[in-house]
């Protein structure tokens, strides 16, 4: 799944991962990751939905929700957003307030599933992990009035969207966004880790803070 990590397996469920090799000098990139979806926070200052700047934003015309810095973000994100810009068109403008950047991101997940079945943007063996099909969003029926909606399963996806999530900072440690990294969510957590997740821009980045040898478990200390 990546050149420079491996996982380990339980019952099935990938569970623990470990270099490939030792990494010996703090600082080093044991493994990154782009997220599989994202969204900027719901905050007062507005951002931009491909980026997270502040600057020189316009918002979406036909949906009065999502905001861009420029062309080049907005065409970044045109194959998800054409289809998440349909949905929310058709909202009033009460529902439109419900739209919490968890809702958004359950429903960006659904989104992206769906563009990968029609094969209009590309898979891979990440995006195909048992998290991703977990989270699929019957879950915003609530919002979209999608029909048969199951209550229990809305409930565990919120659940599993709140366990594997990560808030994703500038490097200031000042909140951004959210968004969901199949990869790195499968990394353990530690009060006495052996590696760190920092963000550049909506990149995630694990990165050694001490010798990690081969066939180490990675276990990480997440800011954010």
């Amino acid at each position: 799944m990546n050149d420079s990590i491996y996982y380990s397996q339980i019952g099935g469920d990938i569970c623990t991962c470990y270099p490939v090799h030792s990494f010996n000098i703090t600082g080093d990139v044991i493994t990154s990751e782009e997220p599989y979806v994202s969204v900027p926070n719901k905050a007062l200052d507005s951002r931009c939905e491909w980026c997270f700047t502040s600057s020189n934003l316009k918002k979406c015309s036909a949906c009065q929700v999502v905001w861009y810095c420029g062309r080049t973000c907005q065409k970044s994100d045109w194959n998800l957003h054409r289809l998440e810009c349909q949905l929310y068109s058709k909202l009033d403008k009460d529902r439109r307030k419900s739209l919490t950047p968890s809702v958004r991101l359950m429903v960006k997940v659904y989104l992206r599933r769906k563009l990968q079945n029609a094969k209009i943007i590309p898979s891979t063996v990440t995006d195909n992990h048992n998290l991703v099909e977990a989270l699929m969003a019957n879950l915003v029926n609530l919002i979209l009035q999608w029909p048969e909606i199951s209550i229990k399963e809305t409930a565990e996806n919120f659940s599993k969207l709140a366990c594997n999530a990560h808030t994703i900072c500038d490097s200031e440690l000042i909140p951004l966004g959210t968004g969901l990294f199949p990869v790195i969510s499968i990394i353990n957590h530690s009060c006495l880790p052996n590696a760190v997740l920092v963000f550049e821009g909506r990149l995630a980045v694990v990165r050694a803070v001490q010798h990690i040898p081969k066939g180490t478990e990675v276990i990480c200390r997440v800011f954010g």
